[in-house]
């Protein structure tokens, strides 16, 4: 919005203060538009959208509680939908009252209505101003002038539209009611816990600040004594110095002795597992699930007695029919111990150079599977 001139009505302060209300509510308007009106709106962003509608000069804080605090203070004070909220940590923000937040924001409002209500304000205030100062100075500006006797002015004029003083409209601005900063609910919900946190705080600053202070004195206290009495100083160390020396002797030594205890009680213990232990605790795990799919493999084949298959066949197969994902290795692993532990009879392993086999012996079918795992510790 350009910088609007001066009419013959009204001087330039009061047209620029008009010019910043309805930038206000330009810029009020958009924001609302973009995030709806019960969302807060910070004053640090709403300044900055005002000053770029307004173009005069950098809006401030003031100059929002000025236009708030103008719209309130009129007939339809009551009316007016804005209020300010302190939310903490130099955060202000604009809000709307509950009973017009149903409309979409200021153009629910009519926004020419506001401009309408803040006009009307202004003169109210100008009313009330200048019956207080018991002065209302009533000067046609400009008007042409004609042949004759020159009119007479109404002194019961009190509107500033019409009749105004050029040096008292400064006055008049500059003594404008100004919008009231309440205090957010949430603020003051955590406002007590914010003050114990900041005692607490300054307690531990003053015990430091005390404890510096006190071992500065101790000192300067030692370094006189030093010069008055150096054969006593050298003969007899400082208690509080020998205190300390002996509490850091007794802890270091306490900390030795539970780091010895800790390495005897791990000697002491069972020893880890290696890694080829762990991995045949796994393969013994997973022994019934592998002999299960065997037999499934082997009914396939017809009813030969004797079953067998090529070391890679046989692990694709384990790979693509358990449900658990297993590899290549943990499958060989498997093989070799139900050929080795768990049923030595029934599943041999043979190689032949780089080729290796499994054989299936239908006839040595184990019974008590779970026995025999029990027995070699798989619970």
């Amino acid at each position: 919005m350009s910088p609007v001139e001066a009419t013959g009505a009204l001087p330039t302060e009061l047209v620029n203060l008009l010019a910043l209300h309805s930038s206000f509510l330009t810029a009020l308007s958009l924001h609302y538009a973009h995030n709806g009106t019960a969302t807060p709106v910070d004053l640090k962003d709403l300044t900055d959208s005002v000053s770029v509608v307004w173009r005069q000069r950098k809006v401030t804080y003031d100059d929002i509680r000025l236009v708030i605090g103008v719209l309130g203070c009129g007939p339809a004070g009551r009316h007016n939908p804005f209020y300010l909220s302190d939310y903490g940590r130099g955060k202000i923000c604009l809000e709307i009252h509950d009973e017009h937040k149903m409309g979409a924001g200021v153009n629910s409002m009519n926004e020419e209505a506001l401009k309408v209500m803040f006009m009307e304000s202004l003169d109210e205030l100008w009313r009330q101003w200048s019956v207080s100062l018991h002065k209302v100075t009533a000067r046609p500006i400009a008007t042409p002038r004609k042949r004759g006797r020159p009119r007479k002015t109404d002194l019961k004029q009190s509107s500033i539209q019409p009749f105004i003083e050029e040096p008292s409209i400064t006055k008049f601005i500059a003594q404008l009611p100004h919008a009231d900063i309440t205090t957010c609910s949430s603020l003051a919900a955590v406002a007590p816990l914010q003050e114990k946190g900041r005692k607490r705080l300054r307690e531990f600053k003053d015990s430091v600040q005390q404890g510096r202070t006190q071992k500065k004195s101790r000192e300067s206290t030692g370094k006189e004594n030093e010069r008055t009495m150096p054969s006593q100083s050298a003969i007899k160390p400082a208690p509080t110095q020998a205190k300390m020396t002996d509490f850091t002797t007794v802890r270091k030594t306490n900390l030795l002795d539970r780091i010895l205890a800790k390495q005897a009680a791990a000697a002491s213990g069972p020893a880890a597992p290696t890694p080829a232990e762990t991995q045949r605790l796994q393969a013994l795990q997973r022994s019934e699930e592998v002999l299960g799919v065997l037999s499934l493999l082997c009914a396939s084949k017809g009813s030969s007695m004797r079953v067998s298959f090529s070391m890679a066949a046989l692990i694709q197969a384990l790979q693509g029919s358990i449900r658990s994902p297993i590899s290549k290795d943990e499958a060989m692993k498997c093989v070799e111990v139900l050929a080795g532990e768990v049923t030595p009879g029934y599943v041999s392993v043979v190689r032949m150079g780089a080729i290796s086999s499994v054989v299936i012996n239908r006839a040595m079918r184990p019974v008590d599977v779970r026995g025999r795992l029990n027995a070699l510790g798989v619970a």
